[in-house]
């Protein structure tokens, strides 16, 4: 009983911080990060604002949980499989997995100012950093299922640093045009391709269905 009754005060906060960063994604959308308030996303979302500080104590608790949900969306979109067919090389699978990001950034401005603008807080910026370690733990899986990697020491920490190279190309991109440019996109994969190049080779032997 003491659960069933807790149930519902907990679906309501649940609902209420969604419907609040809900909010706060659609601001960002077509505002800078400086410009938004927690007044600004609770008169958008229809909540007190008193409640939304109960929530999210200040702006930066906010943009850090609307960092995580995008986080969340990047890391589902680089799980996808991929097919055998488009995969030549394992240079190929960091093509597909860049355009897929530029893609999502492009069509999410919300998390191209949360995720890669330069002008992100440092607190934000920190959490997606440490998300990043996620991203590229699916990245090497991502590898191992088409390939056999070889096994050097700190090889996870290879691949952090490689989902590092291609945001800081991306962040760049951001701070010189305000958008991801095909050109950057491409320089963010020679860059990461060079990397890599330096710990698995230019090949990997195919891994056997």
């Amino acid at each position: 009983m003491p659960a069933t009754k807790t149930r519902g005060p907990q679906r309501r906060g649940e609902l209420r911080r969604a419907q609040l960063l809900d909010a706060a994604c659609s601001l960002l959308a077509t505002q800078d990060l400086r410009q938004v308030s927690i007044e600004d996303v609770a008169r958008r979302a229809g909540i007190p604002v008193a409640s939304a500080y109960h929530f999210y104590p200040d702006r930066i608790a906010l943009f850090t949980a609307a960092a995580r949900r995008h986080g969340e969306e990047v890391a589902a979109l680089l799980a996808r499989p991929i097919p055998a067919r488009q995969v030549r090389s394992w240079e190929d699978l960091i093509a597909i997995q860049l355009r897929r990001v530029s893609r999502f950034y492009r069509h999410n401005p919300a998390a191209q100012r949360l995720l890669i603008d330069p002008r992100a807080p440092p607190e934000v910026k920190l959490a997606d950093r440490v998300h990043d370690r996620s991203l590229s733990a699916i990245i090497e899986a991502s590898f191992a299922r088409h390939f056999e990697l070889p096994r050097i020491a700190g090889r996870a920490q290879v691949f952090f640093h490689a989902v590092e190279i291609v945001d800081l190309m991306l962040l760049l991109s951001v701070m010189q045009a305000g958008r991801i440019t095909p050109q950057m996109q491409r320089h963010a994969w020679i860059a990461c391709c060079a990397y890599l190049r330096a710990f698995l080779g230019p090949t990997l032997p195919r891994r056997q269905p």
